[in-house]
């Protein structure tokens, strides 16, 4: 249980879907910083689509962040910001400077933009990848700031925040208080929207109501939300899901491929968006 009894004390990576493994490698690495470290499931299973190839890499401090092969087209967004959102928190640029190198390497930059001073969150600007996805460049107010060094040429210190869509706000803040834990905060400006936080980290949470999640949002060969737990809180944690990812074949409860440490689940939320749960016991260098 972490210092403030809550269930889940980290956001420690996501991965995003993709059609081009390739231009992905390239976005993270050249336009974002991302160090890549290794590809999985480049095999025959991964060929054949039995179980998705994947890249993964270092992104803002974070080990795990990754792209997930898609077997088929994902679908244009329909909306702006259509989730998930990765919020990356920059330390050693200003948003200005940021969005600047972002010119230089030929990438659209939305933004920047300032929030009032009740807001944890103290400016963004957005940029999209080659699916669409898009990623969120923030600072946060002095006192919320990461004190890590900044990774890369743009300064990006730790995943600040992940941005999810929901059909349902009171059902979300219910499920998200009462299942991982999460604990309020002063809110990120939106319209239909909630913020919470990880109490040990101060990481968001910012859940935005939509008429309906849409095609884009279903696609989870691979893309999920991956949060940790204190170490011995797992068993505890899992026991209390209710809507934990089965699988193909004969053996439904065994996860398909190869994982770093087994002792993790795939989940869902109500409305879809798909989560992962782990011991926080770091990652090796």
């Amino acid at each position: 249980m972490s210092t403030n009894g809550a269930p889940v004390v980290r956001l420690d990576h996501g991965v995003v879907p993709t059609n081009d493994l390739g231009l992905s490698i390239v976005f993270l690495t050249q336009v974002l910083g991302a160090d890549f470290r290794r590809l999985v499931n480049a095999n025959l299973r991964g060929l054949n689509r039995e179980v998705p190839e994947m890249a993964f890499f270092k992104l803002a401090n974070h080990h795990g962040f990754g792209y997930a092969l898609q077997g088929q087209p994902i679908p244009k967004p329909i909306r702006p910001m259509e989730g998930p959102v990765w919020g990356l928190e920059l330390n050693e640029r200003s948003l200005e400077e940021a969005a600047e190198l972002l010119r230089e390497h030929d990438v659209p930059v939305e933004g920047p933009v300032e929030y009032p001073a009740s807001s944890p969150i103290a400016g963004s600007l957005w940029v999209r990848e080659p699916g669409e996805f898009v990623f969120e460049l923030s600072v946060r107010r002095e006192d919320q700031r990461c004190p890590d060094p900044g990774q890369g040429h743009l300064g990006l210190c730790r995943l600040s925040h992940v941005r999810l869509e929901v059909t349902d706000l009171a059902q979300a803040e219910d499920w998200y208080r009462n299942t991982l834990g999460l604990v309020d905060t002063d809110p990120v400006p939106g319209d239909d929207q909630l913020t919470l936080a990880i109490a040990d980290t101060g990481q968001l949470f910012i859940l935005r109501q939509v008429p309906e999640m849409t095609q884009r949002s279903h696609y989870s060969r691979g893309p999920h939300v991956d949060v940790k737990v204190a170490i011995g809180d797992y068993d505890r944690f899992v026991s209390r899901l209710t809507n934990i990812e089965r699988y193909w074949g004969p053996f439904g409860d065994r996860i398909p491929w190869h994982e770093p440490d087994m002792q993790t689940v795939y989940f869902y939320d109500p409305f879809g968006n798909r989560l992962q749960v782990g011991e926080n016991r770091g990652h090796p260098h």
